[in-house]
């Protein structure tokens, strides 16, 4: 066994992508959630609410969930504590009266457009050492391997999977 491949037998957790992609997630919630904390005095499951109701239209609470990327349960504490504060609101859905949808109020779309630029310069800053050729590379490979695990999983993952 050559020098090359006895290390990477050797390879000990850190290496795992899965791994690596766990601390640059905590990394990344810490430092997003930090500044819509100290900017807009909402929390990270929060401001994704707003990004995604503001983003794609009115939700049920399962599909904010998928969306937003957090857990039915986070989504559904997270969606409540906006609605206590005005800025989405609960309305039945006119396919189902079973199924209550969340859309923005007009304070909820004046959060939306201080969230969504501290989003984008958030990513901008976290991939801001790559030059563009590493982000493209790095797109393509996250989009080829998200498509890889979906055509073999038929479930969304979650951040708890």
């Amino acid at each position: 066994m050559n020098t090359t491949s006895t290390k990477a037998a050797k390879a000990g957790l850190e290496q795992f992508l899965t791994y690596r992609m766990h601390v640059l997630n905590k990394l990344s919630e810490r430092g997003i959630s930090e500044r819509y904390q100290a900017k807009l005095d909402v929390s990270l499951p929060e401001a994704r609410i707003i990004a995604s109701v503001g983003s794609f239209g009115p939700f049920s609470i399962m599909d904010l969930a998928k969306h937003a990327n957090l857990d039915k349960s986070q989504a559904s504490r997270a969606a409540e504590a906006l609605i206590r504060r005005g800025l989405v609101r609960r309305t039945p859905s006119l396919e189902d009266g079973r199924v209550v949808m969340v859309s923005l109020t007009d304070e909820g779309r004046a959060l939306y457009r201080k969230v969504m630029p501290i989003a984008r310069k958030w990513n901008a800053d976290l991939f801001g050492c790559l030059d563009e050729a590493e982000k493209a590379a790095l797109s393509r490979a996250l989009d080829k391997v998200i498509a890889s695990v979906l055509a073999n999983d038929d479930r969304r993952p979650t951040m708890d999977e």
